[in-house]
């Protein structure tokens, strides 16, 4: 099947956590039909300030877990 399985991978990794200035956050995601999980996610406190963001990986895991590790 190239880079899709035959049936989806319907498992969740769920999360939650606290992004600093009483805000709370939860988060989940889902592999679905590609061999492997391609996206990434942050949440977190930036100077008091709660960032938070998803970045879709396009067919490779790479880049998004680059730049969830160094925004």
């Amino acid at each position: 099947m190239g880079v899709y399985l035959s049936r989806p991978d319907t498992r969740k990794e769920s999360e939650s956590g606290d992004a600093g200035n009483r805000c709370e956050y939860g988060a989940s995601s889902m592999q679905g039909w590609r061999k492997g999980q391609e996206d990434a996610h942050i949440a977190a406190d930036v100077g008091g300030t709660a960032v938070f963001g998803v970045f879709d990986g396009h067919g490779g895991r790479e880049v998004s877990n680059f730049t969830a590790k160094h925004f």
